[in-house]
């Protein structure tokens, strides 16, 4: 729920990301947006570490620190702007960190791999990170494709969708199908004191329809007196200009595993692929570790090993 209210706010501010020595004025700036409460919390986590890594560093007698970044959801987003920060030495001049010592020999190289990392950055910048930055995302998780622009956009579809179709389409299988039930389970004898008491045939199955449609109709119009008509349409004018063209999306490379119907498969997708929110039951499910990523992986490790009963080593059981 914490990530739902923080994207929420999807605010989107200016970012700036340096090639190059920032402290030497060298390298070119790519300029772009990014979430501005994921980079508050990256830049946090930069401070919060410099003097550690620096330290690190010093004792490592190494030129450059070499990190690797895991997080999920909101820790994935602040891990990437955090990477970015480093990678792009917008921090290399010298720091005084208060107690009179400097930290401008800081050189760090940071890799990440996020899940379920939130619509981040401006797909430029998501193009510049695809080289130390590794996206993966659930199926329909609903974080990666939600922004302001998305939310908005969805709530437009959603106002405008017709569903009286769909409707009546799945009222019809529901009654196809207890008919088909009934009809396997009567005996084979044709008297009529071995037939099932209840029966559905197609003049019920069309009689009943009739009166969903009937009900249908009442419900879509009851509200259209001339006042609502006029200001529905209206409405659609304006919806025409309303819809928004998405500006953040899922950091780096992206890697899609998706249920394709008789398993899990995954592919590299664009990160402009997140341009909108993908309406399914498990959009919330997809996006925790337990229901989400960890049962997609435990899937697809089944059948790749082919083991029904293959299990991820945790604490307290034993690794298959």
């Amino acid at each position: 729920m914490s990530d739902l209210i923080t994207d929420a706010m999807m605010e989107a501010t200016d970012y700036e990301y340096r090639l190059g020595n920032a402290a030497d004025g060298e390298g070119n700036a790519i300029k772009g947006k990014a979430h501005s409460g994921m980079v508050q919390s990256g830049k946090y986590l930069v401070q919060r570490h410099q003097k550690l890594l620096s330290t690190l560093l010093e004792l490592s007698n190494k030129r450059k620190l070499e990190i690797n970044l895991i997080g999920h959801s909101l820790g994935a987003g602040a891990a990437v702007i955090s990477a970015m920060e480093w990678n792009s030495k917008q921090f290399a001049h010298a720091n005084d960190d208060g107690d009179g010592s400097k930290m401008d020999d800081v050189k760090v190289s940071a890799h990440v791999i996020g899940f379920g990392c939130p619509a981040l950055l401006s797909q430029q910048l998501s193009l510049m990170t695809q080289d130390y930055v590794t996206t993966v995302i659930a199926d329909a998780d609903v974080i990666p494709r939600m922004s302001g622009a998305t939310l908005v956009n969805f709530l437009l579809d959603l106002w405008k969708f017709d569903y009286r179709d769909q409707a009546e389409r799945d009222v019809e299988q529901a009654l196809r199908e207890v008919q088909n039930r009934f009809s396997t389970s009567l005996p084979p004898q044709s008297s009529s004191k071995n037939k099932l008491a209840f029966s559905i045939d197609d003049d019920d199955i069309e009689t009943v329809m009739g009166y969903v449609k009937q009900g249908l109709d009442k419900v879509m119009a009851s509200g259209d007196d001339s006042e609502s008509k006029n200001k529905r349409t209206e409405d659609r004018g304006r919806e025409e200009v309303a819809k928004m063209e998405p500006v953040l999306f899922p950091p780096g490379t992206c890697i899609h595993f998706y249920r394709d119907g008789s398993g899990i498969s995954g592919t590299y997708a664009p990160c402009t692929f997140f341009n909108e929110i993908d309406v399914a039951r498990t959009m919330m499910d997809d996006h925790l570790i337990s229901s989400g990523y960890r049962k997609i992986f435990l899937n697809m490790m089944r059948d790749f090993k082919k083991d029904d009963h293959f299990s991820f080593e945790s604490n307290g059981g034993s690794k298959k």
